[in-house]
């Protein structure tokens, strides 16, 4: 064995990477916190996407947005993540909604069940107004 195959064999494992474009921020709007997601939301994003959901719906009586419209695909991992930030914000007194207009999420929510437990609207101005 040569040093650069032992040097691979004590590697830490990697984090897969995400896809360019990919993303999540969160900022604030009234007195709710935004969280828009971007690009393809799949299990590759799941987990810095599950940080910043967490994070938004860790304070007692959390208003939080799931702002969904720079989304270009989403998958049943995206819809799980959903779920859990839904039952974090609820078992703390809170509140999600999405902004999401693009018909195939819309069909996708519909099609799963989920469209009844998320109020949607076409932009976060109209929810935080």
């Amino acid at each position: 064995m040569d040093a650069r195959e032992e040097k691979q064999e004590h590697a830490e494992p990697r984090e897969p990477e995400t896809p360019a474009g990919t993303g999540v921020r969160s900022y604030t709007a009234g007195c709710f916190t935004v969280v828009e997601l971007r690009g393809e939301i799949d299990l590759l994003a799941a987990g810095r996407i599950r940080e910043c959901t967490d994070a938004a719906t860790a304070p007692q009586g959390a208003r939080v947005i799931v702002d969904l419209r720079p989304a270009t695909f989403i998958d049943c991992a995206a819809l799980g993540l959903l779920c859990r930030a839904r039952r974090r914000a609820l078992d703390r007194g809170g509140s999600i909604d999405l902004v999401c207009t693009r018909a195939l999420h819309l069909r996708m929510l519909r099609v799963t069940g989920l469209s009844g437990y998320f109020p949607s609207s076409p932009t976060v101005a109209e929810i935080s107004a």
